[in-house]
């Protein structure tokens, strides 16, 4: 073999193994995207009744008629109301425990499953791009109730979702953001790297991952991030944020309240993880949550 046919063999070699790996990484962005879109099992099963709460099993439509399913727990006609929204893993279930704890205090509380999440129709979760369309459903709900504003606790994705829909929607008069994710791709890529993948390449395949959903679903998926929209929020929004948080870094939490110029407060539990705080702290947690609400409908 001459030394051209070599150096020809070594190109095609190299040329191989960058196809091979180049099919191999859009495989793998296309297998994440799947993942992270696809409809979640949802939690164990949990009811109001469990917590000697009363309740009425309800249906509406999203905005784009997707068909959701909760549950409405009424304490007294004229009380304020809050609306629960629930994270982007599991089911409405999860969080039944907090909204008994709200109506007990007195409060009128929706809770429901996002699309593809629990009771909801729906396969593919959107992280906030259809789930505004969700959130907008539910405050119709109420508005055909007599309900013309409403409070929402929200927990992670429920949060983010909280936070943009109040940008354009003033039917949302406070918000409480339990561990919020601020950017899409950095909650993306810290839920990669806790799986298993190195931290750069868990970043570039986060960001990968999410131009494959965008082409897939024909939308923006981080479009609806909080980051896009922190400097038009006017609502009142209390931020808890958990010092230990896995997938949100406190930096961005950080940045996230200076960029909104509405009343946004920060409060960190040092010690908690993702979702923790309550657990951690749940006397002051359950009082700065009814509080902020208390001051601000």
């Amino acid at each position: 073999m001459t030394t051209g046919e070599m150096q020809v063999n070594r190109l095609n070699g190299v040329a191989l193994a960058a196809l091979v790996g180049g099919v191999a990484w859009m495989g793998s962005g296309a297998y994440v995207a799947h993942r992270m879109t696809a409809r979640r099992p949802p939690d164990p099963p949990d009811h109001p009744d469990r917590y000697g709460v009363s309740c009425e099993d309800v249906a509406f439509p999203a905005r784009d008629g997707t068909l959701l399913r909760g549950w409405w727990l009424l304490s007294e006609a004229g009380a304020p109301t809050v609306i629960v929204a629930p994270g982007q893993a599991g089911s409405a279930d999860g969080d039944v425990r907090a909204a008994a704890r709200l109506a007990k205090a007195g409060f009128n509380v929706l809770l429901f499953d996002f699309r593809a999440h629990g009771r909801s129709a729906g396969e593919r979760v959107t992280f906030g791009y259809g789930e505004v369309l969700d959130m907008c459903g539910a405050l119709d709900w109420l508005a055909e109730k007599g309900i013309a504003r409403a409070g929402v606790l929200g927990f992670s994705m429920g949060g983010a979702v909280a936070i943009t829909t109040s940008v354009y929607d003033a039917r949302i008069g406070a918000v409480v953001a339990d561990s919020p994710f601020v950017r899409l791709h950095t909650v993306l890529a810290a839920g990669l790297h806790e799986a298993g993948v190195p931290r750069r390449m868990a970043s570039w395949l986060a960001r990968w991952a999410i131009l494959w959903a965008d082409m897939a679903l024909d939308i923006a998926l981080e479009v609806a991030e909080p980051a896009r929209w922190a400097p038009a929020v006017r609502t009142p929004v209390l931020v808890i944020q958990a010092g230990r948080d896995r997938f949100v870094p406190v930096e961005e939490i950080r940045w996230f309240r200076e960029q909104v110029t509405g009343t946004c407060e920060v409060w960190c539990v040092p010690v908690a993880d993702h979702r923790e705080a309550e657990r951690v702290d749940p006397e002051a947690y359950w009082a700065r949550v009814m509080g902020w609400f208390n001051d601000h409908l």
